[in-house]
């Protein structure tokens, strides 16, 4: 792994279910990562098995393992061993673990295709990207994916099929009953319509292909009364500007990163989420899991090679507004517009979400998905 699990991000968050799973079957593990632990703050998450960090290099955000005592008995085991990428030192490490032990059990964890950025790093993104693909398509007996988008478009690029598995990522069975139960709460009375005041809800790290920005202004050209924007990241001084000179900047709320408790608070009384990403880099979401589970509708833009938009499923209910020639804000405005209009809509996706986090993304169903990664 490159980062320490749990984390706040999808690829701790895998690895850390995973690992989790592994030590309740009975299964000896050990997790691995390029970096360290972090500073200051806590584990959100409850972690017991056991974690060593791999001396590595950073150079920008490329890690580089370093020779170690540790990384030669990782390399030399005959254990299996599986690998999370996008990270070019891991891919590196899965070579040479490969050519070390031609007959040893290597699965790779395809999280993400990369849309390389304009200039040499792009560069950079393209060669290790079309590295990759080459060789999971010959060195690897098994790639993890996280939906059949994904698992299409690595077929699409050589991977031969009967060497790829889909495993949808899943929530903490503790946080599954929490979210149940908040599902329960929002079905009381019978209610058929949003809650009052209509509230927008956005999670996830402020970065460029995000597109917060694109969701603020979606926000203004709707009907919705509330924006509520959860996370941190480089870009929360620019999107706190964009918001101070919206019409209704009052209603725009930036609260930073937020405990797990908290952030279900907001789940709670939220009626849809919003995660406009414009790039592949954000190929799955898991906090659209625990909006679905909570009975929130949960929406993502459609992009070529990312399962967002196949998570919430939201594109798939009748009378989806159609994209057209809108500008992809637009697009985020007419069906948020569409959800405030049509209550009964509103409704369908609220419970389609959660028969859809039911039958697809519900952790006794990733169990069973869990059985084909064991050697």
């Amino acid at each position: 792994m490159r980062e320490w699990p749990p984390g706040f991000g999808g690829v701790e968050r895998v690895a850390h279910e995973i690992a989790s799973e592994y030590e309740a079957r009975g299964e000896p593990l050990l997790t691995l990562s390029l970096q360290g632990p972090p500073r200051v703050g806590s584990d959100p998450l409850p972690v017991t098995y056991r974690r060593q960090h791999l001396p590595s290099l950073q150079l920008g955000q490329l890690l580089l393992p370093l020779p170690s005592a540790r990384l030669l008995a990782v390399l030399g085991s005959s254990q299996p061993l599986q690998l999370h990428l996008p990270c070019p030192g891991l891919l590196g490490l899965a070579m040479v673990a490969r050519l070390w032990r031609p007959r040893r059990f290597i699965a790779l964890h395809w999280h993400a295709f990369l849309e390389p950025p304009p200039g040499p790093k792009g560069w950079l993104v393209s060669m290790y990207q079309w590295l990759a693909l080459r060789w999971m398509a010959v060195a690897a007996q098994r790639v993890v994916t996280t939906s059949p988008v994904l698992a299409e478009a690595l077929v699409a690029a050589g991977i031969p099929s009967a060497r790829v598995s889909v495993l949808p990522c899943c929530l903490p069975a503790s946080l599954e009953t929490a979210a149940a139960s908040i599902q329960q709460r929002r079905l009381q009375g019978g209610v058929v319509s949003p809650p009052e005041p209509f509230r927008l809800l956005f999670i996830g790290r402020l970065s460029s292909y995000k597109r917060v920005d694109w969701l603020i202004r979606a926000f203004e050209a709707s009907a919705a009364d509330e924006l509520h924007i959860v996370g941190e990241g480089v870009l929360r001084p620019v999107l706190e500007r964009q918001a101070a000179q919206a019409v209704r900047s009052e209603a725009i709320v930036f609260h930073g990163q937020l405990s797990e408790a908290s952030k279900l608070g907001l789940l709670a009384q939220a009626s849809l989420l919003v995660l406009p990403a414009s790039a592949s880099n954000e190929g799955f979401g898991i906090v659209q899991l625990e909006a679905m589970a909570c009975g929130v509708p949960a929406l993502a833009l459609r992009r070529a090679r990312s399962g967002m938009a196949w998570v919430g499923g939201l594109d798939q209910l009748p009378g989806f507004p159609q994209p057209g020639q809108q500008a992809e804000w637009q697009q985020l405005a007419a069906v948020i517009q569409w959800l405030i209009d049509q209550p009964e809509t509103w409704w369908l996706a609220a419970r389609s979400a959660r028969q859809r986090y039911e039958r697809v993304f519900a952790r006794a169903v990733w169990q069973e998905h869990v059985e084909e990664l064991l050697p």
